[in-house]
């Protein structure tokens, strides 16, 4: 593995990946070729010994909070370890808990929603959501309970999207969506409606019953943004004005005819 600013410098480079180029700790090292490209190939390489290796090559971007990407990732498997190919493209774009694409793959899928968008005038609708009150969860049952928690929000999240959907962990107890072809505001408040719904049903995790909200907040484009950036951000100020409101329900952003709040 290794990690590299924008402009290709390399910042990083783990010890496998040395060993593989046949560089010694503390020299300097060069990816035989980098590229800024998210996606997975197959691709030769010269080892360190000059001998042709076949690895599988991963590009993942590394996001700030602006959405701008202010490195990559660069991951290397020796396709002679073939049992670890479907681990380490899994891991590049997977979220290793639950399963669901994480923030690499969305932003992704964001951006190729805003491609299709822009030249077809597709309309979509993205959702930012959070967990109630999460951390009560893991202070009163612990983490593992905590864990597989997340795995059935995020499990019903999933089933209550169409396959043409997105559902992403962003990170800890937050999720992101994309709903394509969300045209107006209603549409997205139905969809909105039926996951903090769906997700409000009691669970039962390691013999204890377990009960969360959440706090949704969707915005939609175009009329919200054309960059990632303003959508995220407009999506996570809407589920803040939510939990602004007391919790469990959502908001569609700008939208004071479409805002649902469930009872507590």
């Amino acid at each position: 593995m290794a990690i590299t600013r924008p402009d290709g410098a390399i910042e990083y480079a783990n010890r496998y990946l040395r060993g593989m180029l046949g560089v010694r700790s503390g020299e300097p090292i060069e990816l035989p070729f980098a590229r800024c490209e998210t996606g997975c190939d197959r691709v030769r390489i010269r080892g360190g010994s000059g001998e042709a290796l076949d690895v599988l090559y991963a590009v993942c971007p590394l996001h700030d909070d602006t959405g701008v990407a202010a490195g990559f990732v660069h991951l290397l498997q020796y396709l002679g370890d073939e049992h670890h190919i479907e681990s380490l493209a899994r891991l590049a774009f997977y979220d290793s808990l639950t399963g669901l694409p994480n923030r690499n793959l969305f932003n992704d899928r964001l951006a190729r929603a805003l491609a299709v968008g822009k030249r077809n005038r597709r309309t979509f609708a993205l959702l930012y959501i959070d967990i109630d009150h999460f951390k009560q969860v893991n202070d009163a049952f612990g983490h593992e309970t905590g864990d597989e928690l997340l795995r059935a929000v995020a499990a019903r999240l999933a089933q209550s999207v169409r396959a043409s959907d997105t559902v992403a962990r962003w990170g800890g107890d937050e999720f992101v969506a994309i709903l394509e072809g969300v045209a107006d505001q209603q549409s997205a408040a139905c969809v909105a409606s039926k996951l903090v719904a769906a997700c409000g049903e009691p669970y039962i995790v390691r013999g204890h019953e377990c009960r969360i909200t959440l706090s949704l907040g969707a915005s939609c484009h175009p009329r919200d943004g054309h960059d990632p950036a303003a959508l995220l951000e407009r999506a996570d100020r809407a589920m803040y004005e939510v939990k602004a409101r007391g919790r469990n329900g959502y908001r569609i952003e700008e939208s004071p005819n479409h805002y649902g709040l469930s009872a507590a």
